[in-house]
């Protein structure tokens, strides 16, 4: 769904844009934006050789994901906060080879208090659910995280060549650095000094390219950081995408049962240990 963009810092040098949807509540949820279809490496090239304006890049940013969400709960605020960096995409990391993400947690975590928010959660999927997890990471009124297959390993094979020249500049040492960024201790310094830290949920499936590594970073978060972490796994052999498309309905109704201590009931997800729950015959027909 397309609504009005607008810039939600005036007077700032990492300008956060997107749309900001009120209903006089003191809780806010964050979506961060996943790859839109008709993005490819065509379409990077056509942005590097001119063939497509950058306005037209910004406007595509600006048809929102998960419009549902907040068309389905009044009760609470919404921010749609849009990715565009690098003049095609940055997952809310980097923008033309230099990493962004702590600029863009402190103007957000400015945003959320010059609104006076008291709970603060954070939606993402795909390209959008790194952007979650960061700025979770960095932002210290975030209280909960719903990522749907994070990529987590920063995927852009899809763009090619003209797409690496847009997000790294040509700079291999700061593409590696970005790909590992998961790996390293850098983005969990602040995290590890914050004494209330949030909460993660990952959905994710047993056949997305990310699963290994996202479920390596929730053992770091639990181990590590003393952080509560959950997997939610879909058994099913459905690839990255489809994890997401085919399941709507079941995504919707996670996100908005955000301010429960638990997501789930016990017939929708089968807890094989505390941290790990595996999805039910109920919930893998919740399209």
């Amino acid at each position: 769904m397309t609504i009005a963009s607008q810039k939600l810092n005036s007077n700032a040098t990492m300008a956060l844009y997107g749309a900001h949807i009120q209903n006089n509540s003191d809780t806010l949820v964050i979506i961060f934006q996943g790859v839109f279809t008709k993005t490819n490496e065509a379409y990077a090239t056509n942005i590097i050789e001119g063939r497509i304006p950058d306005k037209d890049v910004k406007n595509l940013h600006s048809y929102y994901h998960f419009m549902k969400i907040s068309e389905r709960n009044d009760t609470r605020d919404y921010l749609y906060l849009e990715d565009y960096y690098s003049r095609l995409y940055g997952w809310y990391a980097f923008d033309n080879g230099k990493f962004i993400y702590e600029e863009l947690s402190d103007e957000l975590s400015h945003f959320i208090e010059a609104h006076g928010y008291k709970h603060v959660y954070v939606v993402g999927s795909s390209k959008g659910g790194v952007g979650a997890i960061l700025m979770a990471l960095h932002c210290p009124q975030i209280e909960r995280v719903f990522t749907m297959v994070p990529d987590i390993r920063i995927s852009t094979d899809g763009f090619g060549g003209s797409g690496r020249k847009l997000f790294f500049n040509g700079n291999e040492v700061f593409e590696k650095r970005v790909k590992t960024m998961f790996e390293k201790q850098d983005i969990f310094k602040r995290l590890e000094k914050r004494e209330n830290k949030p909460k993660f949920f990952f959905f994710t499936g047993v056949r997305d390219y990310g699963f290994k590594p996202l479920t390596n970073l929730h053992q770091k978060l639990r181990k590590e950081y003393d952080v509560e972490s959950h997997l939610l796994i879909m058994p099913t052999p459905e690839p990255h995408s489809p994890l997401i498309k085919n399941h709507p309905n079941l995504m919707n109704y996670l996100i908005q049962n955000m301010d429960k201590e638990r997501l789930w009931e016990d017939d929708e997800f089968t807890s094989v240990s505390p941290n790990a729950h595996i999805a039910t015959y109920k919930t893998i027909g919740m399209k």
